[in-house]
């Protein structure tokens, strides 16, 4: 993906010194905003004031964790999150989240985690830069976040690689990945989409995930999704209403 980096219009030289250094680390060009042209299928990472966001055919990323705030919420008033219910959590695990995006299942995950950690994978460098810098800057979250991103390390990488050369083991394993047949009512997703790797999930990945498992691994999809029928999960969690479950294997 072909990708610049400027800053927001009119910007600080604290912004214009971080939007160099990205350059420099990422190799990728910097562009001064008064001279930017956006372009067709052209990546544009923006340090702005307050956070980094992304732009590229119109859509808009940035950081968010609102969807983490609503199933907390949920979960608080008595609901059930099956995410949290499919990892069937005590408190002190090594948990692995195959594909960060967002990062809102791994801060509500870290959450359950007092004394544990969540090691998130990102394989879309653009993505990782943004989600990393805004939990670093949560200053003006809720706290219950700003505790629970201090439980999260991210690293840039394709899980499937990872997996495959990490010694690591983790007591849980979970992985979300692109959906078959996804939906796009949901604008945050849609506004990752064009930054997202988009690759499926085979018998074989699954199967080296078991390896690195050592209580469960979690496998999220759509109920249309041909990943149930075509893996063998010891239990589904989750309810039509709900749109997607959870396929769990025990270790």
């Amino acid at each position: 993906m072909k990708t610049i980096v400027t800053t927001s219009h009119k910007p600080s030289r604290q912004q214009v010194l971080r939007a160099l250094k990205i350059s420099k680390e990422r190799r990728i060009r910097y562009v001064s905003r008064r001279h930017l042209i956006l372009r067709k299928d052209e990546a544009v990472l923006i340090v702005e004031t307050d956070r980094i966001s992304a732009l590229k055919n119109g859509q808009r990323f940035f950081f968010h964790p609102s969807l983490a705030v609503i199933r907390k919420s949920n979960i608080d008033s008595g609901q059930r999150d099956y995410l949290i219910e499919s990892l069937d959590l005590d408190g002190d695990e090594e948990v692995l989240d195959c594909t960060l995006g967002l990062g809102s299942e791994a801060i509500l995950i870290a959450h359950f985690l007092p004394q544990g950690e969540v090691v998130g994978i990102e394989s879309s460098s653009l993505v990782k830069i943004i989600v990393e810098n805004g939990m670093k800057h949560s200053e003006n979250l809720y706290k219950w976040i700003r505790e629970a991103v201090k439980r999260i390390k991210i690293f840039e990488d394709d899980y499937k690689e990872y997996v495959k050369k990490s010694e690591r083991k983790f007591d849980c394993i979970y992985v979300d990945p692109m959906f078959e047949h996804p939906r796009y009512d949901s604008s945050a997703m849609n506004s990752m989409r064009p930054f997202a790797d988009h690759s499926t999930i085979s018998g074989d990945d699954i199967e080296a995930l078991k390896k690195k498992a050592k209580k469960r691994v979690v496998v999220k999809a759509r109920w249309n999704d041909s990943i149930f029928e075509k893996y063998d999960f010891d239990y589904i969690v989750g309810s039509e209403k709900s749109d997607v479950g959870y396929g769990v294997i025990d270790i």
